[in-house]
């Protein structure tokens, strides 16, 4: 029956050959290359793949391969890749309890599965790598139609149901596997109440008996341990079983040491290897010594150092070579101590070296013994006491003792020993390694966020707490039996992956937009280690306001285990995620595409077989009736079927947008966006020039800068390309005109009052009030309806002032020459310049908020810049020089005596004492920055109509800054 199949797909084959589809024709390769099929499904039997293709796709009515990966639509996390199938079963080879069928004994639970497709350039394209999880036999009553259904699993599936480790990280990374040559280990973490410290390896040595009491579980420094003992006055001692001492010409024993900021006593043994003498009078221990000397000078080393002494069975000093003690000062540091004890031709080696856990640094000291090999280790105690001393070491902690009968870098523990700072790429990648998992990446593992200690958890749930610290995806990897990961970083701007055309029919089925709240999330708190920081998003559409100006609170509470949890860094995780959380787009959970379609060409079907979970999908010429922009989206997961005529696939997806505009502050591409602003008059639809105010307080203004331009803005739905963008009101003056001012640069007619228009004139780069008359106001003025302003003016008069003041500035919010604000600046006359913000209401005048008087003296013909802000009821000022730096407001004041306007302007008048013989005040440089006018390019994605004022504008793109 297998080969009339065979000859049913061949036949397929030939019919569908002109397809990009599974039954097409596959081109031929080296290496893994496919074998002309449309798919192939293969099992591992006693190590060996076996292709079972020909037993798959067999049941005409149901006959499919159903595969899914990575996150689920509307999932939160990455889960177990799954694939089902039916297999032909007639012969009861695929019942594993079968003892007829040829596999029985050899298939079952767990046994490996593959499915692969051609992937178009001669090789194979792994849909999924897996183990079978489900065996389940079927057949009909008549007996003619057996079948058995298969389900595989992806690795996550074991992995989450395997138990949670009962030791510490240390313990598992010393035993499990063993260290290399690893005779005897004590971890002493045993809890209070032990009457002895077992032994990690019971065929290694003994249980360490107690000397006096030591406090067990007291000492919690060491992260990735539990709790060590203590030693106050008390010792630890095990023995150590035979190991075969004639063919070992080497060991080295090593433990965890704490020593307190206080130090130790000098002479205290730390630590005490005992030996079998290979003569009597020969070496017996070696103990390792702390030092303290009584004035700092000692023979054996300065204080805070330990030293390494050879001793016969009476504890006399042996004669030896070499210095005996280490530089590094050990009090305050976390350590692994090392004692390395190996033959050198009659002779013998013996090395302290000390590694501090947390800096990397290390030390060392050799010494020499004469005539005298490596023979066996008896015993090892901590803290000992001696024919010296009836007490040992006071105040250490210590623990993870061991003995190896091979000699290795001290560092061999790697991060185990310290995981704190750890990154959570190398974390998963370093889980993986011990576990013997398969492991792939994408992006950088060291630009990954640094982790706190792991807890004692398996080593599933260890990934998935550095997936949940640094927002990247855990992936199952299709091209063997393991697991990915790919970095947050990676995602930012990506090109996109695959590029799909809606007109063009290359969907296979209809992308339906969804507008909910499954992933809002708008106020987010981060804690770790017990420190929490909070982030909330008050405005936007999906700002925790109450509905219509938001969504109301959507909370999230997130514990994370990082190397720090000092405030910054948990309120920019917090915030991130709120910004993952307030994508104001739909999203469009599934999109799919069927590579049997002929609109699917062979380019496209590569790139869709190598699609990753989170490469980016974009949708061009969507219709009508959504939104005209490209649908972009990043892939979370995938489900596919593939039958005798089709393979479909069906990307699960969310918006790409809020990975797809990451910039950095050192960027030259990267563009932020203003806190707020919006349109101030209505635009028609064919307008190319929009006049913009902010809408925030303290206003904050759009770049004029050209070489930031083009961008694109949003408004009211329409994106729009920015190529300039210029103050409201600007005036340099570089014209010629007589009796009145002529137009500004930005085109604006300046009208004059006050005195003989013979008093106006423009030249050299100014605008002039030429005082003729005393007490006459003189004004020039320009039409506008704008009440919130930001401008700028740099006034001068020609002469000190003499007999009285002259004053000058400009004006805002002017009605008509009764009624207005003023900038005000008093040139006296003993040089003082004073600034007011005045108010006239029906010729009343008044002062607003304080008088700034400016520190030095003006000089006449020196221009003096006055900056004058209104926003709503808030008025402010400020004078300084322009080449110096603009100060902080010296004059703020509230007043809500003008609420419309008619006019910007400058005004100048002389008081009625003064004799200046017609002096001249200067205006130059006259900008109305707020509001800005932006000339812009219409319709850039599609969509262009008439828009009115106050409509919201912002970047198209704005730049998030990287988490």
């Amino acid at each position: 029956m297998p080969g009339n199949i065979a000859a049913q797909v061949m036949a397929w084959q030939r019919r569908m050959g002109g397809i990009a589809g599974p039954l097409a024709a596959a081109p031929s390769g080296s290496g893994d290359a496919d074998n002309g099929t449309p798919v192939q499904v293969e099992m591992l039997v006693s190590g060996t793949w076996v292709d079972i293709t020909s037993y798959t796709l067999v049941r005409d009515d149901s006959g499919q391969i159903a595969i899914t990966s990575g996150i689920r639509d509307e999932g939160s996390q990455t889960e177990a890749g799954t694939c089902s199938l039916e297999l032909d079963n007639r012969d009861g080879r695929f019942s594993p309890r079968n003892p007829s069928g040829p596999y029985y004994g050899i298939i079952g639970r767990n046994t490996p599965v593959r499915v692969s497709v051609p992937d178009g350039m001669g090789g194979k394209s792994y849909r999924i790598w897996g183990e079978a999880s489900e065996w389940v036999p079927n057949w009909d009553t008549s007996g003619t139609d057996v079948w058995t259904d298969l389900s595989a699993s992806g690795i996550l599936r074991r992995l989450a149901q395997a138990p949670t480790p009962e030791r510490s990280p240390i313990y598992e990374a010393i035993a499990n596997p063993p260290l290399s040559g690893l005779v005897a280990y004590w971890p002493c973490e045993d809890t209070s109440g032990a009457t002895s410290v077992a032994a990690a390896l019971p065929a290694g040595g003994s249980p360490m008996k107690f000397t006096g009491s030591p406090t067990l579980a007291a000492y919690t420094g060491f992260v990735a341990s539990d709790p060590l003992p203590t030693f106050t006055g008390a010792s630890l001692t095990g023995g150590v079983f035979k190991y075969g001492i004639t063919t070992v010409t080497q060991y080295q024993m090593r433990f965890f040491l704490a020593v307190p900021t206080a130090g130790l006593s000098n002479g205290d043994i730390i630590a005490r290897v005992r030996v079998t003498p290979a003569v009597v009078g020969d070496v017996q221990y070696f103990d390792i010594e702390y030092n303290d000397p009584p004035g700092g000078v000692g023979s054996f080393g300065g204080p805070g150092t330990i030293s390494v002494l050879p001793y016969n069975s009476e504890e006399s000093l042996l004669g030896y070579s070499g210095i005996e003690s280490i530089t590094m000062d050990v009090r305050s540091r976390l350590l692994r101590v090392s004692l390395e004890v190996a033959n050198n031709g009659t002779a013998l080696s013996v090395t302290l070296r000390t590694l501090d856990i947390n800096t990397g640094a290390t030390d060392a000291t050799t010494i020499g013994l004469t005539s005298t090999n490596v023979t066996q280790v008896e015993s090892i105690a901590l803290a000992p006491s001696t024919l010296a001393q009836t007490v040992g070491a006071t105040g250490m902690a210590a623990g993870h003792v061991t003995l190896q009968t091979t000699i290795t870098p001290i560092s061999d523990l790697g991060t185990a020993v310290q995981p704190t700072g750890e990154t959570a790429g190398r974390r998963i990648q370093r889980l993986c390694d011990e576990e013997g998992i398969a492991f792939t990446w994408i992006g950088d593992l060291d630009d990954t966020v640094t982790m706190g200690p792991p807890g004692k958890a398996n080593t599933l749930t260890r990934i998935q707490e550095c997936v949940l610290a640094d927002g990247g995806m855990l992936y199952e990897n299709p091209g063997a039996l393991g697991l990915g990961y790919r970095t947050r970083a990676s995602l930012y701007n990506q090109d996109p992956t695959l590029t799909l055309d809606y007109t063009a029919g290359q969907l296979a089925q209809i992308p339906v937009p969804v507008e909910d709240d499954r992933y809002v999330q708008n106020k987010v708190t981060v804690t770790c280690n017990g420190v929490s920081a909070t982030y909330e998003e008050t405005s936007g559409a999906l700002g925790t306001a109450l509905p219509p100006a938001g969504v109301g609170t959507y909370g999230q509470d997130v514990t994370l285990n990082l190397a720090s949890s000092d405030s910054e860094t948990l309120l920019n995780q917090a915030a991130w995620r709120v910004h993952l959380g307030t994508v104001d787009e739909a999203r469009f959970p599934q999109i799919s595409v069927n590579l049997a379609h002929p609109s699917i060409s062979p380019d496209m079907r590569r790139a869709i077989l190598g699609m990753r979970i989170g490469d980016r999908i974009q949708i061009t010429n969507p219709p009508a009736w959504l939104p005209p922009d490209t649908i972009d989206q990043l892939v979370l997961g995938t489900s596919e079927t593939i039958t005798h005529f089709e393979h479909r696939l069906t990307f699960n997806c969310q918006p790409a947008s809020p990975y797809s505009t990451i910039g950095y502050t050192d960027s030259s591409t990267a563009r932020v966006d203003t806190d707020g602003s919006a349109l101030l008059s209505a635009a028609s639809s064919s307008a190319t020039s929009l006049v913009v105010a902010p809408t925030t307080t303290p206003p904050v203004l759009w770049t004029t800068d050209s070489a930031e331009f083009p961008f694109d803005i949003r408004v009211g739905g329409e994106v729009m390309r920015v190529t300039g963008v210029t103050s409201w009101l600007s005036d340099t003056f570089t014209r010629t005109v007589s009796n009145g001012w002529g137009s500004a640069d930005t085109g604006q007619a300046w009208t004059v009052a006050g005195g003989a228009t013979s008093d106006f004139a423009v030249s050299s780069g100014a605008g002039t009030h030429t005082l003729t008359s005393l007490n006459v106001a003189h004004l020039s003025l320009t039409d506008t309806s704008i009440t919130d302003f930001d401008l700028y003016c740099d006034v001068a008069v020609s002469a000190t002032a003499t007999g009285g003041s002259i004053w000058a500035g400009p004006l805002g919010r002017y009605q008509d020459s009764e009624n207005y604000y003023q900038a005000r600046l008093e040139f006296d006359t003993s040089s003082t310049l004073r600034l007011e913000i005045r108010k006239r209401v029906d010729s009343v005048e008044g002062v607003i908020g304080v008088t700034y008087v400016m520190s030095a003296a003006y000089t006449a013909g020196v221009f003096y810049r006055v900056r004058f802000q209104a926003q709503g009821a808030s008025l402010k000022a400020k004078v300084w020089r322009p080449s110096n730096p603009e100060p902080d407001w010296q004059v703020t004041g509230t007043d809500g005596a003008f609420s419309t306007t008619t006019s910007f302007g400058a005004r100048s008048i002389l008081s009625s004492a003064n004799t200046n013989p017609s002096p001249v005040v200067s205006f130059e440089n006259y900008q109305v920055a707020s509001p800005q006018t932006f000339t812009v390019t219409r319709s850039i994605n599609g969509v262009v109509k008439a828009q009115t004022a106050g409509t919201d504008v912002r970047l198209a793109y704005p730049a998030i800054i990287a988490l």
